[in-house]
């Protein structure tokens, strides 16, 4: 401990914040920061676009917690204590939404009355000869397109930033540029509506970038979480991908500087080509334990006017550093806890007091959660499995979960523990995967962590284990947990040297185990959906409603729908995706088609020939997974239909959450359907020449339509809101 510290007492006050969760706030006080290598690098990229003016982007990743948003605040804190004090900088949180929500939200940062000003000084000061009254918006929006010719070949624009300054056509200009259609008097103007408004918003942000960058010299905007807008329907298309180079592309063009900060993700959802256009990339680093003391001194100098490590030692700093891998928010909110702990109890922080502190703070789950969780996994997953298996003598602890190999006496084991903060809870855990293989040598370990697992300690489990232990994520687990199961099982087998006929075997009662639970999902799913209608539909007075929709469209299916064309369509094709695939539907139409005098013969056949092909079992699993995706999709579509007829107009956050639940009750039980299955119906087909209908038109991929039907909630979400 530092000699300057042993006197003051720890005062009552808690320096640190319980949450550390960064905020950006217009002229509010910065946070503690200590300077890391990534906000050196970040300070320095800024300075050299202020020095040179070189407009550019620079991407900002790192996981969780780790300061990115911070970051953010001090790169405009930096910005606007510029030299020559016009620089303009704007902070961002990007929408999980499109590019759209994303322009809006620059425009409506700025305001309108900003903007306006903006073009009016950029009139006063490229006005070279008095213009008549009525010549001046025609005179402005000529200048405006050349000027604008760097980032945008739309004329439209120009001319509307013109009619902006003119208080008659103000609203309607703005709107414009907001996305809407164009009014009355833009249109007698000559602009049109945009035929591609995502495109539209990244040139009218492209252009707001131009002008401020021209009015202040220099323009920074820091756009925070953008993997959220790329994510939001899974990877983005070569549509959003193209509009996000272009993005890069007008910032460029404009001399504006943008940073783009996410999670790692961000950079693996770009083509290779758009990563290319992106400039530095500054990857947040963890604190070290020298940090952790200088971040303690700051946080009590500010709060108390003196720089002190009390109630905090050197010893403990690296301890807590080393539990917690030096990511930034765990350290700050175990600060705060430790210190109030401290506090309470009148003593110094102790390793006792770190390793409580992280066990409350991290260990979020139980061990019966995480079970449950686990149970979830191998069941949907078509695994037998046994919980507290007894393996070894009755002195050895039971495993909770053993995942047999047939029975050849091998098999996986799942392991649970809580948080592992000592090197004694290591070496326990070392000592019990010995016993295990001991025991059953033909086995594979999975640990699985419930709380919090220092990098230190999971480099020496990895070692032992031979995989890599599993920290629980509620986001990840599943996807972790299922992944290291089937690779462990798939070892096994070559180990072991499985014949053939043993391994299909065991993978056709694993299909048949996942049908049963998707079948009972399915089940779920529908109780699900009768609760959601049963919200979407308070009274007796929503059915009227909905009967006197106007909106109402019929789809090609014949049935009423009150949903847009666009979104009826996007299920009217799944459904004929897969009948286009199975050709069922088809042949048992057939099969009960009135004769007529000419091919009796043959359309007497398709019945027997329908027949013959059910009498495979494939077939029947392929066909009752097809049945299950058909009755999915349109109960999806039911429950789609009614959240549009109750909150079409302007629907609130809450709304958007419930239809964002609908769309994960799709996937959630979607993703379980053994959909490889259904190429198996083309058996249903009759032979040539025995049947009087066309074959089955095959121009569909299996993987085009596996593409649809996986996509078929994100294509549906983004149709309802475009809406």
């Amino acid at each position: 401990m530092d000699a300057i510290e042993d006197p003051p007492a720890v005062d009552p006050v808690n320096p640190f914040s319980p949450t550390a969760v960064a905020r950006v706030t217009e002229g509010g006080a910065l946070a503690t920061t200590v300077v890391t290598v990534a906000i050196r690098d970040a300070l320095a990229h800024l300075d050299n676009y202020l020095t040179t003016g070189n407009g550019g982007t620079v991407a900002v990743v790192g996981d969780y917690g780790t300061g990115k948003t911070h970051l953010a605040a001090e790169l405009l804190a930096h910005a606007r204590r510029g030299t020559t004090g016009t620089v303009q900088a704007v902070y961002l949180d990007a929408p999980a939404d499109t590019f759209l929500s994303l322009s809006r939200r620059f425009l409506g940062r700025l305001s309108r009355e900003a903007v306006r000003a903006l073009v009016d000084d950029y009139r006063a000061e490229s006005a070279d000869a008095p213009t008549p009254a009525g010549e001046r918006t025609q005179v402005l929006a000529e200048r405006l397109r050349v000027e604008l010719a760097e980032v945008t070949a739309d004329p439209a624009i120009g001319t509307v930033l013109a009619m902006l300054v003119d208080p008659a056509t103000e609203a309607a200009a703005w709107d414009w540029l907001m996305g809407y259609p164009p009014g009355p008097a833009l249109v007698s103007a000559g602009v049109t509506a945009r035929a591609d408004v995502e495109s539209g918003a990244v040139e009218t942000m492209g252009v707001l970038a131009l002008l401020l960058a021209r009015r202040h010299d220099r323009f920074v905007l820091v756009l925070d979480e953008l993997d959220k807008i790329l994510s939001t329907a899974g990877r983005p298309g070569d549509e959003t991908s193209a509009r996000f180079s272009r993005l890069i592309g007008v910032f460029a063009s404009a001399g504006a500087l943008l940073v783009i900060a996410g999670l790692p993700e961000l950079l693996h959802l770009l083509t290779p080509q758009v990563r290319q256009r992106i400039g530095p990339i500054v990857r947040m680093s963890a604190l070290t334990a020298q940090d952790v003391r200088d971040f303690i001194r700051q946080s009590q100098l500010r709060a108390f006017g003196q720089a002190r490590l009390t109630p905090f030692t050197v010893e403990t700093t690296e301890y807590l550093t080393n539990l917690t891998d030096g990511v930034p928010r765990r350290l700050i909110r175990l600060c705060y806890h430790l210190y109030q702990r401290a506090l309470q109890d009148g003593t110094q922080v102790t390793h006792r007091m770190v390793r409580e502190a992280v066990r409350v703070q991290f260990d979020l789950a139980s061990r019966q959660d995480v079970a449950a969780d686990v149970r979830r996994v191998l069941t949907q997953e078509g695994w037998s499995y046994q919980r507290d298996h007894l393996i070894g003598s009755l002195r050895d602890l039971p495993v909770d979960f053993w995942v047999p190999l047939d029975e050849q006496g091998a098999g996986c084991c799942v392991l649970l523990t809580e948080s592992v903060l000592k090197a004694e809870e290591v070496d326990e855990l070392n000592r019990r995967v010995v016993a295990i293989r001991a025991a059953v040598p033909d086995s594979e370990v999975i640990l699985v962590v419930v709380g919090h697992l220092p990098a230190e300690f999971a480099a020496d489990l990895t070692e032992t284990f031979s995989v890599e232990p599993i920290v629980h994520d509620p986001q990840t687990f599943a996807e972790d947990l299922s992944g290291s199961v089937k690779a462990s099982m798939r070892r096994l087998e070559q180990t072991l040297g499985a014949d053939a006929l043993t391994s299909v075997r065991q993978r056709v009662e694993r299909i048949q185990r996942q049908q049963t639970n998707a079948q009972r999902s399915l089940e779920r799913l529908s109780y699900q959906l009768d609760e959601i209608r049963g919200d979407l539909r308070p009274d007796a007075r929503t059915s009227t409603r909905r009967d006197t929709v106007s909106s109402t469209h019929q789809t090609e299916t014949g049935l009423a729908t009150a949903l847009p064309g666009r979104v009826a369509r996007v299920f009217v094709e799944a459904v004929q995706a897969l009948d286009q695939l199975t050709g069922f539907e088809r042949h048992l139409r057939d099969a009960f088609t009135p004769s007529r005098p000419e091919p009796a013969r043959r359309t007497g056949e398709a019945a027997p020939l329908l027949r013959s092909g059910l009498r495979s079992r494939d077939v029947q699993r392929a066909l009752g997974t097809a049945l299950v995706l058909r009755r999915l999709i349109e109960a999806f579509r039911e429950g789609v239909e009614q959240w549009y007829v109750n909150h079409r107009h302007a629907p609130h956050p809450a709304d958007l959450q419930r239809l964002d639940r609908l769309c994960e009750t799709y996937d959630g039980i979607a993703e379980y359907l053994p959909l490889f299955q259904l190429d198996l119906l083309d058996d249903l087909a009759p032979p040539d020449g025995g049947t009087p209908t066309e074959p089955v038109d095959r121009s569909l991929s299996w993987s085009e339509a596996r593409s649809m039907f996986d996509g078929l909630s994100g294509q549906v979400r983004r149709q309802v809101i475009d809406s």
